[in-house]
């Protein structure tokens, strides 16, 4: 009898089985890598979107304090006010020796600074101020006035020091909390009220600060201390260095 081919399907060898198996492996394992390395390499969505909204937020803060800046009055650390632009420039239009008026004016304090009177505290109250700033004030703004950035501020040649003595004695009766940028650097900690001192400390250790460490300012007297004490002695919480207008 003789053999006939089949016309059915030839079954896989077990060569070609193998090959197969290996094409299909490797695909399958180039389609994992592939997909792993798209996850980890393309920004998430919400990391996006948090930065989007970082950044309008910080831009509408800025925008706010500009503008603030430009159309609101405020109140300059020296105590003196800012006019906004539009009511400045009306001012000037209706009369330019407004304009004229104020440069004249604007060059008057530096003549009144430098006629001033300077006045030196006698040897006794700067020996007395030394020993209270050895015991309250020496380990933050350290013995050379210069402070610890960033952390606690300079007080040699800063103009908070060497103005109105009522700030500082405000400081020492209550503390001071929130920013206020010192020689270029920001502050933001807070200084604590100082505790078991009388009006003639306190004067004593301000008139200390003031004459020393490149400051020159007037000395401050007990009743001034006391003037100051007296007019918040309801108060308890720190001074803020936005509602005294420091920045």
């Amino acid at each position: 009898m003789s053999e006939h081919p089949s016309n059915g399907p030839r079954p896989l060898l077990p060569g070609q089985v193998k090959s197969w198996l290996g094409v299909v492996a490797f695909v399958l394992v180039a389609v994992a890598l592939l997909g792993y390395a798209f996850v980890a390499i393309r920004p998430t969505t919400n990391s996006d979107l948090d930065r989007r909204n970082a950044q309008k937020a910080l831009r509408a803060d800025t925008e706010a304090k500009a503008k603030a800046l430009l159309t609101a009055p405020a109140k300059n650390a020296d105590g003196t006010y800012r006019l906004p632009v539009a009511d400045a420039m009306a001012v000037i239009a209706a009369n330019p020796q407004v304009l004229a008026d104020l440069r004249k004016s604007a060059a008057a304090p530096a003549a009144v600074v430098a006629t001033a009177a300077f006045v030196k505290a006698d040897d006794e109250q700067m020996k007395r101020g030394l020993a209270v700033y050895s015991r309250t004030c020496i380990a933050c703004h350290q013995p050379t006035g210069k402070g610890l950035a960033p952390v606690f501020p300079s007080i040699a040649g800063v103009p908070i020091v060497n103005g109105d003595a009522t700030l500082p004695i405000k400081f020492i009766l209550h503390g001071l909390m929130g920013p206020i940028t010192v020689d270029g650097v920001t502050y933001n900690s807070m200084m604590p009220p100082v505790a078991g001192v009388s009006d003639q400390d306190i004067a004593d250790v301000l008139t200390y600060v003031r004459q020393s460490f490149g400051n020159k300012a007037n000395p401050v007297t007990a009743d001034q201390v006391k003037a100051v004490r007296a007019a918040n002695a309801a108060r308890t919480a720190p001074w803020n260095t936005a509602e005294l207008g420091l920045k």
